[in-house]
């Protein structure tokens, strides 16, 4: 609630709330940067919200009741590390770029939220992670018309 109030203060935007028991749908208008701004800072919070109800409900869910990257065995997250000017581009307009790598890679992408460094979380089978890695790295030359220099420190990492 307060989280909000203070998002609609520092986007300038008027962000209507999901009710309890209907679409979990936020409305947010406002200029179109604004509520570009509003939109990632919801998302990320849900992710961030996401995140601590898997990691409270790893021990009792059965997998696959929490929405997130599917424990396979055999598969890997990697991070693969962009440039911060290219993660917008990556995202793709409403996320629809980063959700057509994922549904053509089958793989799950985790976003960089906008105070964190850089980095898509990218989990699935070895091949697929490293296909969703060109895909990205690919879509990132195609629309700077430049291949991005990966040097060691700026390489992805397996954990």
């Amino acid at each position: 609630g307060c989280k909000i109030k203070a998002l609609r203060a520092k986007t300038n935007t008027y962000i209507k709330t999901p009710v309890r028991g209907e679409e979990p749908v936020f409305v947010v208008t406002g200029r179109k940067e604004d509520v570009a701004m509003a939109r990632r800072e919801i998302i990320s919070a849900a992710e961030h919200f996401s995140m601590i109800r898997a990691s409270r409900n790893k021990n009792t869910a059965l997998n696959g009741a929490v929405p997130g990257p599917p424990n396979l065995p055999g598969q890997t997250t990697i991070q693969v590390r962009v440039p911060y000017r290219v993660v917008g581009l990556v995202v793709g307009p409403k996320g629809a770029t980063i959700k057509r790598i994922q549904q053509q890679t089958h793989t799950y992408i985790v976003t960089p939220s906008r105070d964190k460094e850089p980095v898509f979380e990218v989990t699935g089978m070895p091949e697929n992670v490293d296909r969703a890695r060109e895909e990205i790295e690919a879509h990132i030359a195609l629309r700077t018309g430049g291949i991005i220099e990966l040097t060691d420190e700026n390489d992805f990492h397996a954990n």
